[in-house]
């Protein structure tokens, strides 16, 4: 018998206030693991009502490359597109290294961890 592997990326939903949640990343976010994550923010959008705003916490990510982060682009244009806000609160030195080499700083709802303004939307 095999052994079955860690997933390589993990998503965590935790209600984040009265209509938004807090989405929690940790693993690799790559070509290989964005239909995952794909996937776990249909889940989000298919509740407009309840999860107005989307906060990504991303400083468990151990590795990150430019799929991910265009993937992440997208899954933000997106949310945006259909009415949820959506905020990166956290993103810890692997990601927060590869948005500045990718140049993405102002392609990615970056916040302070202090600012709490979405947090009552």
């Amino acid at each position: 018998m095999g052994q079955e592997s860690a997933p390589r990326l993990v998503v965590r939903h935790v209600p984040a206030g009265r209509s938004a949640v807090l989405m929690c990343l940790s693993g690799e976010l790559d070509l290989d693991t964005t239909a995952l994550l794909r996937d776990e923010v249909v889940l989000v959008a298919s509740r407009p009502r309840d999860h107005r705003v989307l906060l990504l916490e991303l400083s468990a990510l151990t590795y990150c490359d430019n799929a991910g982060l265009y993937a992440l682009v997208g899954v933000c244009q997106a949310l945006e597109a259909v009415g949820i806000a959506v905020s990166v609160i956290e993103t810890g030195v692997v990601t927060r290294a590869a948005i500045a080499r990718a140049g993405l700083e102002d392609r990615l709802p970056l916040r302070d961890l202090g600012d709490t303004t979405t947090l009552s939307a």
